[in-house]
């Protein structure tokens, strides 16, 4: 008889654990998870394809940083930047900082109230609007003959550097390295004609095309330095720096490695976490879509996320209805700024039963139509209900796969 196994499962602040029981099926494990700060200067001493960082510009250079809004420590990996450029000799460099749509809804406040006051005063913040024209620049033509416009402050940069996530996406195949830049630092136009926006996400065909887009749209940027976090079933696994295709082929090889789960047929639940902070909504979405793969209809989505209240559009849409698939079709012909993990819940609990252990007031988790778990114990009595589950930890970055 196999003994039971206990699991933590941890989103933010919040944490439970839990007894597996017999029967069940948690993923594979990935590496133990290493302190991130450790990671990243591991990366930045033995960049991939490249010098050091602060090797790569000359006194008086502009730099432009774009990140991904997931990457964990914004502000502890931008300190680590800084300190990289400030080794360059005779009055170093300028810094600016490019943020795309702040997923928070805060206009990136808390992300300046976290840096310390001299890295306040020493970069440059530019939020960047894809409704404002008067923010991008045109740099080039793709091969297809497309006129490519990036925000002019990247435009403009002597040296650009990406940092984020590279991990499955069902809109690109992999996210990663230049995907930062485009589409998120380009204008609305492009991104609906490029099927971008929130109302494509159901339809994730031509990954490959759009891949190949994305990476076509960085090298005419000339962006040569990324830094890229690799996630594990409990936090970050491995950090890559230094050349963005020799980057990402390295982060996809370790990606399909520890992140491809494929099943011989479908279980009866599944049992995920998602990461907390300012962009927990999205995680949560994206694990509900992935998981969905996974399970019979009729079956059971458990999530532990440790989530913020909603307050967005979509959000307050979902609270007030009474019968949110009503919402699919127009939310999709008119996207809204947090519209794309409500989409991915209504679909969700089209398919499943979805439950949610959070710190959200039981009736606002029954609004938005899922079903709330009080606590540890409740959620332990519930999983003693279920026949079969996958337990699989932050499963936003997973490929989940029916063989």
């Amino acid at each position: 008889m196999t003994l039971p196994l206990t699991s933590q499962l941890c989103s933010g602040d919040l944490a439970v654990h839990v007894t597996i029981p017999e029967g069940f099926s948690p993923v594979p494990q990935s590496p133990t998870a290493a302190p991130l700060r450790e990671l990243c200067l591991k990366a930045l001493q033995a960049p991939v394809g490249f010098p050091e960082l602060w090797q790569c510009v000359i006194p008086g250079d502009n730099v432009a940083v774009a990140i991904d809004p997931e990457i964990p420590d914004i502000a502890g990996i931008l300190s680590l930047i800084h300190e990289e450029l400030q080794r360059v000799p005779e009055g170093g460099v300028s810094l600016t900082l490019v943020l795309p749509a702040d997923p928070a809804g805060r206009q990136w406040q808390w992300l300046r109230e976290l840096l310390p006051l001299h890295l306040q005063q020493s970069i440059t913040f530019v939020d960047h609007d894809v409704a404002d024209r008067t923010h991008v620049s045109y740099i080039a033509s793709s091969l297809s003959g497309e006129r490519i416009y990036l925000n002019r402050h990247v435009a403009e940069a002597d040296l650009i550097i990406t940092i984020g996530i590279t991990r499955f996406d069902p809109a690109l195949g992999y996210r990663g390295t230049s995907s930062c830049l485009f589409p998120a630092l380009t204008d609305t136009e492009t991104q609906i004609r490029n099927g971008f926006t929130p109302s494509a996400f159901e339809n994730a065909g031509e990954l490959e095309s759009r891949r190949q887009l994305v990476d076509e749209v960085g090298s005419l940027a000339g962006t040569q330095f990324t830094l890229q976090l690799i996630h594990g079933t409990h936090g970050p696994m491995e950090v890559l720096a230094g050349h963005p295709d020799q980057v990402f082929e390295r982060a996809r090889t370790r990606n399909q490695q520890y992140w491809t789960v494929s099943l011989n047929e479908p279980t009866d639940a599944v049992l995920t976490s998602v990461p907390g902070g300012p962009t927990a909504w999205s995680c949560f979405g994206q694990a509900l879509e992935n998981v969905m793969e996974l399970i019979d209809q009729g079956g059971r989505i458990i999530v532990v996320a440790d989530l913020d209240m909603p307050e967005g559009p979509a959000a307050t849409l979902v609270r007030r209805t009474q019968d949110p698939e009503e919402l699919l079709r127009p939310l999709k012909k008119e996207p809204l700024p947090d519209g794309t993990p409500f989409l991915q819940l209504i679909e969700a609990c089209r398919r499943a039963r979805v439950y949610l252990l959070s710190r959200l007031p039981a009736e606002v988790v029954e609004e938005l139509g899922m079903i709330p778990l009080a606590g540890e114990a409740e959620l332990q009595k519930l999983l003693t209900t279920v026949p079969q589950c996958v337990v699989l930890p932050n499963a936003h970055c997973a490929r989940c796969l029916l063989k």
